[in-house]
């Protein structure tokens, strides 16, 4: 059971940070969006909203998912830094350390799709189940391990947007990931549909070509997820993952790509399942992360 008092959660994002004040279960009290800016602008933005909702109480605990790539290894030199990334003005920054400075509470720090993966195994879809992936595909495209509640624990955290797929012969779209020229992310994430098709994927029509090109794309790293980890079960949440008819089409997808392999542990309604929070698990997550006793490994 969780611990009384008064709780900080923070989900940070590639586009959007959610700040809530609530209670360890995740209900909140108060709640802000922000955009995700530069720290110099953001994180004033975080101290105002904590020192406007939680004045004259100091909270317990304060559970933060961010974006990564990003050190979440309590025990290392650089713990709480943003490695290399996408997002400009961010790469090498201490967020641990800067918010240490705004608000004097324990920090408990995963990524921002392992603090929505933990909601979801708590409370949601994955609830129930023993070995569940979270898989949130938006900005970028990440994913969580869920083990009987728990954030499975990882030497940084897995990168599942960043795994190869094969390219359609078809699509002449190049991956907009600088790290990678065919990953997971860098040809179906929310900005690669935007370049490819110049509109999001919900402006087109359901099952058509260009719901099927995202679908096979996302079927195929499912499938891999599959044969990897044989888990009783995947959320895909995300913006793109709210498309209208996209989970079911992924699902197709994946037991194409699987082939009748391995098709006995996935090939059930439900496997690929919405996340029963929608939008609002990463940010529950980071609740629940707060009152955590001892730092949670981020996945």
């Amino acid at each position: 059971m969780a611990e009384t008092g008064l709780y900080g959660g923070i989900e940070l994002g590639g586009t959007k940070t959610l700040v809530a004040v609530g209670d360890a279960d995740g209900r909140m009290f108060a709640r802000a969006t922000l955009p995700t800016t530069s720290p110099g602008v953001l994180l004033p933005q975080i101290a105002a909203f904590f020192a406007d909702h939680a004045a004259g109480h100091d909270l317990a605990g304060l559970g933060v998912g961010a974006f990564g790539p990003i050190v979440i290894d309590p025990a290392a030199d650089d713990y709480g830094h943003l490695l290399e990334t996408n997002k400009p003005g961010w790469s090498g920054f201490d967020l641990v350390g800067a918010l240490q400075g705004i608000c004097n509470a324990p920090i408990t720090l995963v990524t921002d799709v392992a603090a929505a993966g933990l909601a979801e195994a708590r409370l949601g879809s994955l609830r129930g189940v023993d070995l569940g992936i979270y898989l949130t595909v938006g900005t970028g495209i990440g994913g969580a391990i869920l083990y009987r509640g728990q954030v499975l624990p990882a030497l940084l955290h897995p990168e599942m947007g960043h795994l190869p797929i094969q390219a359609h012969p078809n699509d002449p779209a190049r991956s907009i990931c600088r790290f990678h020229s065919s990953c997971a992310e860098g040809l179906a994430a929310g900005p690669a549909i935007m370049a490819r098709f110049g509109a999001s994927l919900s402006e087109f029509a359901t099952g058509g070509p260009e719901h099927q090109l995202i679908a096979d794309y996302l079927g195929q790293l499912c499938a891999t997820l599959v044969l990897a980890l044989s888990p009783q079960g995947i959320v895909i949440g995300g913006g793109v993952g709210k498309t209208p008819g996209l989970v079911d089409a992924v699902n197709a997808a994946m037991l194409r790509q699987l082939g009748g392999y391995a098709g006995r542990s996935a090939a059930y309604a439900g496997f690929l399942r919405a996340p029963a929070l929608d939008q609002d698990a990463g940010i529950v997550g980071a609740l629940c992360c707060a009152g955590l006793r001892e730092p949670a490994h981020a996945a």
